[in-house]
């Protein structure tokens, strides 16, 4: 039962067997491409050519694939991403170079023989996004109805990693049948919002699909806040929480301003929702947009219920939509960072582990630490963002707008 780490080392060290080619390509730059760079380095003394990524390049060692060195033509590319990510760089690879060029670091056999068998979890719905728009909220206000089970984690990141039997048997205890028998049984993922094939694959073609929507300026700010607190996005093995804060004394618009020019695809909710849509019919789609939700909580938790087929009279009445994973606080300084990241990495190791006591344990010592490494951050973002941002977005909110089949203009712009 192997984790991501070994799976990558086996596919590269199967690939080097049999292949001599040491000039070596790296994609997308997320955290896997990190690993990669490491096991590349420390096992087969080799340091790749460079890293394509088209949505976090910098033209110097990242390059977008329709502008990468000219020398591309005689690498091998490892490929290292789950879900939606992996299939559409394949297939925008094939454009490039030939299949055989092309290798596939995340590809388990194990994985694969689970999405074969007959012993997956059954679910009625999931919401595959997104963060920063209202779904820890949306967990709690569906779990108050003794007609919904929805597992006491919210986040259990199944499909998002190593999927095994060790990982796969954690899921089902999740899901045990005296807790979800005679209930609509659903999910809050966000982290699935680039899982649409993975999503498809193990639950099946019946699942209704709720997204949650936010004006993605604000969910962006939003995004930044918590990474600046804590869940800082690494960009390569070599980066630290401290290395987002080069520069400054502590978070200011600046740095938001800087960010935001890396990360803004993070707000772009259209490609992800049409990834759902290639599987999923509209109809058993679900837009909710966020600032309706709190606007008008009755109306619109009443549309959503109807939407999951619960009975008239097993209905809830919610007058209000709860505020919850609610938070303006940002870290105090570098060093406060590299602690809070720390913290949150082994947080999200013990949550892939399935180690829920240790967890909880962790998530209450977190908290009680961020009182000490944590101010509160309620600067705007610049106008000259915001409006950078707006025109970056405006094409994939009119792509939203075709899908709800109506304007959101007075909401988000």
């Amino acid at each position: 039962m192997m984790n991501e780490k070994e799976i990558i080392e086996t596919n590269l060290r199967n690939y080097f067997e049999k292949n001599r080619n040491k000039k070596v390509v790296v994609l997308p730059l997320r955290n896997l491409s990190g690993t990669v760079s490491d096991i590349l380095r420390e096992e087969f003394d080799i340091q790749e050519q460079f890293i394509v990524d088209n949505n976090a390049y910098d033209m110097r060692h990242v390059y977008p694939m329709n502008q990468m060195p000219e020398s591309y033509k005689e690498c091998t590319f490892f490929l290292a991403a789950f879900g939606n990510t992996r299939k559409a760089l394949r297939e925008q690879l094939l454009g490039y170079v030939p299949e055989y060029q092309i290798v596939d670091l995340m590809y388990d056999e194990e994985r694969e023989k689970i999405f074969e068998s007959n012993s997956k979890v059954h679910l009625d719905f999931l919401c595959p996004g997104f963060a920063k728009c209202g779904t820890t909220s949306l967990h709690y206000a569906l779990a108050q109805n003794p007609q919904i089970f929805l597992p006491s984690v919210k986040e259990t990141h199944f499909l998002r990693y190593a999927v095994n039997e060790a990982t796969h048997t954690a899921f089902k205890r999740q899901f045990r049948e005296e807790d979800t028998n005679g209930k609509l049984v659903g999910e809050i993922e966000p982290a699935y919002r680039g899982h649409a094939e993975d999503v498809y694959r193990y639950f099946g073609g019946d699942l209704k699909i709720i997204f949650c929507v936010r004006n993605p300026m604000d969910t962006l700010y939003s995004y930044f806040k918590m990474e600046m607190r804590s869940e800082v996005f690494m960009l390569d093995s070599k980066s630290s929480g401290a290395e987002m804060m080069d520069g400054f004394e502590y978070v200011t618009p600046e740095m938001f301003d800087r960010w935001a020019s890396k990360y803004r695809y993070r707000g772009l909710y259209s490609d992800h929702i049409k990834s759902y849509l290639k599987y999923y019919p509209i109809e058993q789609v679900k837009i909710i947009i966020s600032e309706e939700m709190y606007a008008d909580t009755y109306n619109c938790m009443d549309d959503l219920q109807n939407f999951l087929g619960i009975s008239k009279e097993n209905k809830l009445e919610y007058l209000e939509f709860p505020r919850e994973n609610m938070g303006n606080r940002v870290a105090k300084n570098q060093k406060g960072l590299e602690i809070n990241v720390s913290i949150g990495q082994l947080c999200r190791r013990l949550r892939r582990q399935g180690d829920s006591q240790s967890l909880d344990m962790l998530l209450n010592i977190r908290k009680e630490i961020e009182e000490f490494t944590t101010v509160d951050y309620n600067e705007p973002m610049w106008e000259s963002t915001r409006q950078n941002l707006l025109d970056y977005y405006m094409d994939s909110i009119h792509e939203l707008e075709g899908m709800l089949g109506r304007s959101l203009q007075g909401i988000w712009y």
